[in-house]
């Protein structure tokens, strides 16, 4: 069936998405995060999907028509924070664009896929435009798993196991790490800090005592953690870019 030439060309639809999702990174990156993150500043990045991941995209799933994909253009926000500071940026991202928070977001923390924990928001501007939300450790884990991907093959990113078994035991201990281990280690976290704030709202200063020396002892060690986690992924991304290298040449 020829092509009508009054449809728009696919350099002319890219142009579009492209100039959508950085004019919705610039207004993100434009907002005061100050009073939710203090003096850490977040890292806001766009992208439009590239023709071969959106061809990708629309074989997977022939049933969505290409105005109905929300990740054509797409805007990544990054920062040092914990769970509760990740629901906060969500909820002030989704009332500066007038969205639902309820109806907008897909949270993918709990229930990860393939592995792949963070917050989306999925927006309707004058098109559809995909906010994920990560904390560093959530964005360290996905980079690393998207250079596996590169080298095992994209199916893992939509939970198809390889069939070679030590490809297989990798693909697996690498979404463990993030449910068990980057889960567990950020909610642990997050309810910390949640009990610092509680004294400090309570009594105004923390006090000298021994259960608050426990907390941050227990502070201590999922630093200690989070610092061998952070230097375990670099060390794995960094083996797979360069087997990526090797496999190209």
């Amino acid at each position: 069936m020829p092509i009508p030439d009054s449809l728009p060309s696919y350099d002319e639809v890219m142009v579009f998405y492209n100039d959508l999702a950085a004019d919705t990174q610039a207004k993100i990156r434009g907002l005061d995060w100050a009073p939710l993150l203090g003096d850490r500043v977040p890292e806001v990045t766009s992208r439009p999907k590239t023709i071969d991941t959106l061809r990708q995209k629309l074989q997977r799933d022939r049933s969505t028509p290409l105005p109905s994909v929300q990740d054509v253009a797409g805007v990544r926000f990054e920062a040092e924070m914990t769970l509760d500071e990740q629901d906060a940026v969500a909820t002030a991202i989704a009332g500066y664009f007038d969205h639902d928070l309820k109806t907008c977001i897909r949270d993918m923390r709990n229930d990860p896929h393939s592995g792949y924990r963070a917050v989306h928001l999925w927006l309707r501007l004058p098109g559809r435009v995909e906010v994920q939300i990560r904390t560093h450790l959530q964005g360290q884990w996905a980079n690393t798993y998207e250079a596996m991907a590169d080298v095992l093959g994209r199916e893992i990113r939509y939970d198809e196991v390889p069939k070679d078994e030590a490809a297989m035991r990798l693909v697996d201990s690498l979404q463990k790490l993030s449910s068990d281990g980057i889960g567990v280690l950020e909610e642990r976290r997050a309810a910390i800090r949640r009990a610092f704030d509680l004294i400090q709202t309570t009594l105004g200063d923390i006090p000298v005592d021994p259960r608050v020396d426990k907390l941050r002892s227990y502070e201590s060690d999922m630093d200690e953690f989070e610092d061998t986690v952070k230097t375990s992924l670099a060390d794995i991304k960094k083996s797979f870019d360069t087997m990526r290298i090797h496999k190209k040449g």
